[in-house]
């Protein structure tokens, strides 16, 4: 497992559904108070440009410094949304821009990605 705090950017292009309950429950004083539930979902695709550290455990010992690559990272992405919460789950694949993409052992390689989000307004 890896984190990292570089600076990562994608668009998202897919599908929507939006699906609301609404409940009705009536107070002692015969006042009605409304309750909402929300669910989305998405499917779609993503393309974006994101930051990677290079040096020798990922490129096969081929470099001795280490420096931050610039990689293209493209993929499908599913997202569920209940109320204020979002999980998502995307496939992807990652494609270094510089020299050393030859020796980079995440070049072309799948991987699989687990996204969390919160609305806050």
């Amino acid at each position: 497992m890896q984190f990292n705090t570089s600076l990562n950017g994608a668009i998202f292009v897919g599908l929507r559904n939006d699906y609301y309950t609404l409940k009705y429950s009536k107070s002692p004083l015969n006042q009605y108070k409304r309750a909402t539930q929300h669910y989305g979902l998405s499917l779609g695709l993503f393309t974006g440009i994101g930051g990677t550290t290079m040096n020798s455990s990922v490129t096969r010992n081929t470099i001795s410094s280490e420096y931050d690559g610039v990689v293209w990272s493209k993929g499908i992405a599913g997202i569920i949304g209940i109320n204020n919460f979002t999980l998502g789950l995307s496939l992807g694949i990652d494609h270094l821009f510089d020299q050393n993409r030859q020796n980079w052992i995440y070049q072309n390689k799948p991987w699989l990605g687990l996204a969390f989000g919160l609305n806050i307004n």
